[in-house]
């Protein structure tokens, strides 16, 4: 199962179209249509619902976390579709809590083929379930989400109302990955959702609030063959404004010039970025124990918004090693903004994620 993970996750990097590919690929714009696009769309080979969230306790001690559903398809049509066993996607999901207060960072994961009942994604809705982890959008656009690990003591019950509509990523939601027909995934987010709920943490449950990001994309192909990662950011600021940033890096740690973005407002539409609208300079840097490095604290500028300022880590170690999935490693943690807009303080916190750096290409989660 490991091995055949690992080919399935690097198959996440594939670039350019073929002709015998029976999968469809992102190459323009999609027909949006809500609520059926909250749901699955089968006919692309990867897809992901993606939260992230800082939330406090009623101390105002801060927590992040991450929940994350993935499926990637194995075949078009499963070989015996009549079958309890039959397989046609694999699926996988990911939790992680981040105490700040105590400098603990604890994940969790599982996997499935899916047979016999054991996941439900829906195609009209987002109804999203793996084994007893769940995620469901209710009619008021809500998303409640439950997970937990009695293994690891962590878990969650968080119910995320968006403050704004959903944010279309790149062109009309179309965002490229690299300068390759095809390498694209169709995505779109809720930027700011205000949330409520519990986490558990060493069996202890916690009442928290505090704002979350969603993501939702699927694709077929989304990196280019010279692609080594990206450094992803969003950042929910207290001016009531977010910022999305995607860094593809080239090798020699070079910025991919499909490296995009978006300025979301406090009020009024969007505004995409490109590659040459900002600029991402590492500050710093942390190892970990088996010898990987990252980047550790970011400055960020975007001259055309007047933004600069810098991005640290609330916790330096918040790399997720997942063993069952085929020993994947990748950084994505709480992190926080100081900075200025206009020449006025800017602060916020946000999530930030970091692949390529202690796994090979397609082993990353985002793309």
């Amino acid at each position: 199962m490991k091995k055949l993970l690992s080919i399935l996750l690097l198959c996440l990097a594939t670039s350019g179209l073929n002709a015998a590919d029976p999968w469809t690929h992102a190459t323009t714009p999609w027909p949006w249509s809500f609520p059926r696009d909250h749901g699955s769309h089968p006919e692309f080979k990867t897809e992901w619902w993606y939260l992230t969230g800082n939330l406090d306790d009623a101390k105002g001690n801060p927590y992040g976390y991450e929940l994350t559903f993935f499926r990637h398809g194995l075949q078009p049509k499963p070989t015996q579709p009549d079958s309890a066993w039959s397989i046609r996607d694999i699926y996988f999901a990911h939790l992680a809590i981040t105490d700040v207060q105590s400098r603990r960072f604890i994940f969790s994961e599982k996997i499935s083929r899916g047979a016999l009942g054991e996941v439900e994604i829906s195609q009209k809705d987002m109804q999203v379930r793996l084994a007893d982890w769940t995620l469901q959008r209710k009619p008021d656009s809500t998303l409640q989400m439950a997970a937990s690990d009695p293994v690891t003591g962590i878990g969650l019950e968080l119910s995320a109302t968006p403050l704004k509509p959903l944010t279309l990523q790149g062109q009309k939601g179309l965002s490229r990955k690299s300068a390759t027909p095809g390498n694209a995934s169709h995505y779109y987010s809720f930027t700011r959702l205000q949330t409520s709920g519990q986490l558990t943490i060493a069996g202890k449950k916690i009442p928290v609030q505090g704002l979350s990001w969603f993501d939702h994309e699927f694709s077929t192909s989304a990196l280019g063959e010279d692609q080594e990662g990206w450094d992803w950011f969003c950042l929910q600021f207290d001016s009531g404004d977010e910022l999305m940033l995607y860094r593809m890096r080239n090798p020699g740690n070079r910025t991919d010039p499909a490296s995009s973005g978006t300025w979301i407002p406090a009020h009024g539409p969007s505004l995409p970025l490109k590659s040459s609208d900002f600029t991402i300079l590492p500050l710093d840097e942390w190892k970990t124990a088996s010898g990987a490095t990252y980047p550790s604290g970011w400055k960020i500028s975007i001259p055309s918004l007047q933004i600069t300022g810098e991005v640290q880590p609330l916790l330096l170690d918040q790399e997720l090693r997942l063993k069952r999935t085929s020993n994947i490693r990748y950084w994505e943690g709480t992190c926080r903004f100081t900075g200025t807009r206009n020449g006025k303080p800017l602060s916020g916190r946000g999530y930030t994620e970091l692949t390529g750096y202690a796994s090979p290409i397609g082993q990353g989660m985002k793309e």
